[in-house]
């Protein structure tokens, strides 16, 4: 039976698959890291994920993190601070990768309980045909506004294909008439459901959007007794506790 950090990790693991091979990136897999290479400067969706504190195979991490590197494509590293090893921490110095963020894990055992949306200000659907993406894509943009990041982004939907996206990942736009202000994504792996991109357009923050939306997710797991999984900020914590939600660990982010 797999721990929650390892829940965490391999739901994650399964995001990464999905939105790379929806670009048709490459994506290395091996038992102690996942390598996603989008062949897209953005460090969103290229990322190196680590699944062991053993490193089995440096060469093969490092010819991953090489062809970054020669693109000069970003990349981030998500380590679960309880396999931070002295292995990968010489590897994150060699590499001269700092410390972006820390993420915390966190877990609801089952959504046999969640309740109705409280409110329904959003009119929520799920992302099926090319306007629902775009709407999707506006919102998330909107996040990265004035950085190099958001032309990468732009370049990376602009390759997505909803086709080759599993119906193991479900994305959903919030909107408010007809205008797009929130998103959420749901990922169904094997042990658990993961839980990302919560977002709200900035001038529509702080009038509950995002709440609604994350209820709304918790409302669409298919298997009720399957837990569900995902990482919050340090200030966003408390909002996911009060439903349900615990502490499992922490989750490193270097780039």
């Amino acid at each position: 039976m797999k721990t929650s950090q390892q829940l965490v990790i391999s739901n994650l693991e399964e995001k990464l698959k999905l939105f790379t091979h929806a670009v048709s990136g490459e994506l290395i897999k091996e038992a102690d890291f996942v390598i996603a290479n989008t062949e897209i400067p953005t460090d969103t969706f290229n990322m190196l994920l680590v699944k062991s504190p053993t490193i089995h195979n440096e060469n093969h991490i490092k010819q991953g993190i090489n062809h970054f590197i020669v693109k000069e494509h970003p990349f981030s590293t998500w380590v679960d601070a309880n396999i931070l090893s002295d292995d990968w921490l010489q590897l994150i110095k060699e590499y001269n990768l700092k410390e972006a963020e820390r993420n915390i894990m966190m877990k609801l055992d089952h959504t046999l309980h969640t309740s109705q949306r409280i409110s329904n200000h959003l009119n929520i659907t799920q992302v099926s045909n090319k306007q629902g993406l775009l709407q999707y894509q506006e919102v998330f943009l909107s996040l990265f506004e004035g950085t190099p990041e958001r032309d990468a982004l732009e370049i990376y939907f602009h390759k997505f294909s909803q086709e080759k996206l599993a119906t193991k990942a479900r994305m959903f736009i919030g909107c408010i008439k007809e205008m797009p202000v929130a998103t959420g994504l749901l990922i169904d792996s094997n042990d658990c459901y993961g839980i990302y991109d919560v977002m709200t357009k900035d001038m529509f923050r702080g009038k509950g959007y995002g709440s609604e939306m994350f209820q709304f997710l918790l409302s669409q797991t298919i298997d009720k007794q399957k837990p569900v999984v995902l990482q919050a900020s340090e200030d966003g914590k408390n909002i996911y506790k009060r439903f349900g939600f615990i502490e499992v660990g922490e989750m490193i982010v270097f780039e």
